[in-house]
């Protein structure tokens, strides 16, 4: 069986309007859109060129592991667009999940709308908007156990918490100032999936091979790098960077695979965390077995806006942390560091070198 288009329905793009707390609510406008039906799972077929606005009926229901893959670019006086999950194909269906790049606001807003009502907008991510006006992008929205993760580009954007059960979502929606070259529906083993067509996400840092050897540019978080030989017993890799001015967290991983899903085993991870009005906290521990283990609390060093030296030396048993060359805590390791090879930083702040020796 092939594709077929089915009669129009009606979906569109939001206007923003308050509601009577002053809340924005954005509300549907009825527009004709091509109904197209993706018949067998797994597929190798895609829609290609399909026009805007555009909503697919997903005839096997969404669960872990499944990828909706959308190829496109945006247009170059673009205002914002967005693909929205919905359970249903009517103007006021219930949204799963609202994904809205906004570049009048130069932001990424998600939401629900369940019951006709809008939720809480979410709009913080560990990047910028990497969405950009005149640009190709590739998106990716993966199906986890707990939620959605979003990847733009091979970079592992965001997460997104179900607020309602993922079974419900019978339609993917496009729609605004956008074209789509393809878009496809299927399954997938592991995320972020890296296109050899795109700029590789990895770096290698060895003692041969510092970053600043790999990277030319700026380095933009998040870093993912690749140990070749991971981090034996005797090798000390440091990390030299600044805190931004107004930060949140931050937080190193020495892991095992470089992908984010399935979660990887992480043999040390080491986390500030600046909380507003609280006790600022370094936050030290590994993630086995499927969950975390005990956390380690210490006296945070790092500061606001201010460089800092990181060093981890691995022990035959242990991995000795060390800020601005003062002694933050002696971990033990409980998988075998011939597990490591993959070094992952994300957060507020910026990277300027790493290196093993």
């Amino acid at each position: 069986m092939g594709w077929k288009s089915c009669m129009p329905c009606c979906a569109g793009d939001s206007d923003v309007k308050a509601d009577g707390d002053g809340v924005p609510v954005e509300m549907a406008q009825e527009v004709d859109e091509e109904f197209v039906f993706l018949e067998q799972y797994p597929t190798d077929k895609k829609v290609e060129n399909p026009t805007i606005p555009f909503i697919a009926e997903l005839s096997v229901p969404i669960d872990v592991g499944r990828v909706i893959e959308v190829e496109g670019e945006i247009l170059p006086h673009a205002n914002r667009f967005s693909v929205n999950l919905a359970c249903g194909s009517t103007p006021m269906s219930d949204v799963a999940f609202h994904l809205n790049p906004r570049f009048d606001q130069n932001h990424v807003v998600r939401n629900s709308r369940l019951g006709g009502q809008w939720g809480h907008e979410e709009c913080s991510a560990w990047q910028r908007n990497p969405f950009k006006r005149g640009a190709k992008f590739h998106l990716i929205i993966l199906a986890v156990e707990d939620g959605f993760m979003v990847a733009v580009n091979n970079y592992h954007f965001c997460s997104y918490a179900y607020r309602t059960l993922r079974i419900r979502i019978q339609t993917v929606q496009i729609h605004g100032d956008v074209t789509v070259k393809s878009f496809e529906y299927r399954m997938t083993d592991h995320y972020p999936e890296i296109r050899p067509d795109m700029p590789d996400s990895a770096v290698t840092i060895s003692h041969t091979m510092p970053l600043s050897d790999s990277i030319k540019d700026n380095v933009v978080l998040p870093v993912l790098g690749n140990l070749p030989m991971g981090l034996l017993i005797g090798q000390e890799l440091e990390i030299v960077g600044r805190m931004k001015l107004l930060p949140h967290s931050f937080y190193v991983n020495l892991q095992n695979t470089m992908q984010i899903w399935p979660h990887p085993d992480i043999v040390l991870h080491i986390n500030p965390r600046f909380q507003s009005g609280g006790e600022f906290r370094v936050i030290v521990n590994s993630w086995s077995k499927g969950k975390w283990g005990n956390e380690n609390k210490y006296p945070c060093p790092f500061r606001p806006g201010q460089p800092f030296s990181l060093k981890i030396l691995c022990k035959r048993e242990e991995y000795s942390v060390r800020i601005d060359g003062i002694e933050l805590c002696a971990y033990r390791y409980s998988s075998s560091v011939h597990a490591v090879n993959t070094l992952y930083i994300q957060g507020d702040a910026f990277i300027k070198e790493i290196t093993v020796s």
